[in-house]
């Protein structure tokens, strides 16, 4: 066979996925600085400190969504001019608006626009206000990255605005607010047993600190679930607590994707984690090319044969609990986290420690309970019943320990 022969197929399947990449398209996520408008400020009494805010839309002119990881603000320097103003500045998100000035990874859809809030604090003790006319014209750096199906896009933009076009305001520029949180519905649910006796459970959500790759799994749940459960109860884990508990996380930009993961995550929807190259790259990590592409040819044959599925049925369970940034609550936003390892062993261990049944497992508000690992598997039915409600929380409310007790 001639060497034009083996190529050509090789040849026409980049060409063919190259058709794909330009067809789906790609996120670009664009700030401008002539959008800038609400340009205000606040002179706190005494004269000695000032507060001016400016706002500016970022909107995603792409066809796929943006995961922007990262957005800061700053005062452009001017030597050492400034530096007796002791300048402070914050970007705020205002869809996502968090009260520490962390800049949370942040999804914005095709074709959406979000809000963004620059906050400048200014101190004086000769004067704020005769300090500002003295700044002429104020310039911001505004840097920000993001990513889609191609990785990291790095921007920076500067925002020119004269000092005498911050108009004066009264109200001081309200602290952002998160919406409150949903409160979830614990109902007492009947699980297994049979039509006639049914077994009713509850769930019973643990509050723990913020779990880190320092924290032992087993420690944690002596600490938090023993004493608040008996022998015979069951703790259920949040696989993504445990994959951090065990380090298993990554930061985005410490990951290198190869070529591959660059042009075939495109083969992905885009509400699968493995269509950002990260995430894709960390896959091939965990159980081999070889693997991957077989799983792709897989999830292409059972696309045209009506069987949804068979890439995550071949790949294997570790790498459909790969979760893609956004998925974590923060700081650990910013890492591609994979699926816990050791399960089995793991709840074996916690029973054998503490008496109670253990599981891993991956609950979502859509009902949806998925168990990677159980010590008891009988109980199975227990466990989904109890956390259809998805009563674990692995964002602010912190609690990725639940109990599910017989009633």
């Amino acid at each position: 066979m001639s060497l034009l022969a083996l190529a050509a197929p090789l040849v026409g399947s980049f060409l063919a996925l190259r058709a794909v990449r330009a067809k789906v398209g790609d996120a670009r996520v664009v700030v401008r600085p002539d959008l800038v408008h609400s340009a205000k400020v606040f002179f706190y009494p005494g004269n000695t400190h000032a507060m001016l805010s400016c706002r500016l839309p970022m909107k995603n002119t792409g066809r796929q969504q943006g995961l922007v990881i990262d957005a800061q603000a700053f005062l452009q320097p001017e030597g050492e001019r400034y530096s007796e103003l002791q300048p402070v500045c914050r970007l705020v998100n205002l869809s996502a608006p968090r009260l520490d000035g962390y800049w949370e990874a942040f999804v914005v859809s095709a074709g959406t626009e979000i809000e963004l809030e620059i906050r400048l604090n200014l101190t004086s003790n000769e004067g704020v206000a005769e300090a500002l006319q003295r700044m002429g014209t104020v310039r911001f750096d505004v840097h920000y990255k993001f990513y889609c199906r191609t990785p990291m896009h790095y921007r920076k933009v500067t925002l020119e605005i004269p000092a005498s076009q911050f108009a004066q305001t009264d109200q001081r520029p309200a602290e952002p607010t998160a919406p409150p949180a949903k409160p979830k519905k614990m109902p007492m649910a009947p699980a297994g047993g049979g039509p006639t006796e049914p077994v009713r459970v509850r769930a019973v959500p643990l509050k723990t600190h913020l779990l880190r790759a320092e924290d032992d799994t087993l420690q944690i749940v002596e600490r938090y679930a023993v004493p608040a459960g008996k022998p015979g109860d069951i703790v259920a884990l949040a696989e993504t607590a445990v994959a951090i508990m065990q380090g298993r996380l990554v930061y985005c930009e410490d990951i290198q994707p190869r070529f591959l993961a660059r042009e075939l995550n495109v083969l992905f929807g885009m509400h699968s984690s493995l269509s950002s190259p990260y995430s894709l790259e960390m896959a091939m990590r965990e159980i081999g090319v070889g693997k991957v592409l077989l799983s792709m040819l897989a999830g292409v044959v059972g696309k045209f044969t009506g069987k949804p599925g068979e890439f995550y049925r071949v790949a294997g369970r570790p790498i459909a609990a790969i979760d893609d940034c956004t998925g974590t609550l923060p700081p650990f936003d910013k890492y591609v986290v994979m699926g816990p390892a050791r399960g089995e062993q793991l709840v074996m261990e916690i029973k054998a420690r503490t008496g109670m049944d253990a599981c891993i497992v991956d609950a979502n508000d859509l009902g949806k309970v998925d168990i990677f690992h159980i010590s008891d598997k009988a109980r199975s039915a227990e466990v989904v019943e109890a956390l259809r409600p998805n009563p674990q929380g692995n964002a602010a409310e912190m609690t990725p320990l639940v109990l599910i007790q017989r009633q």
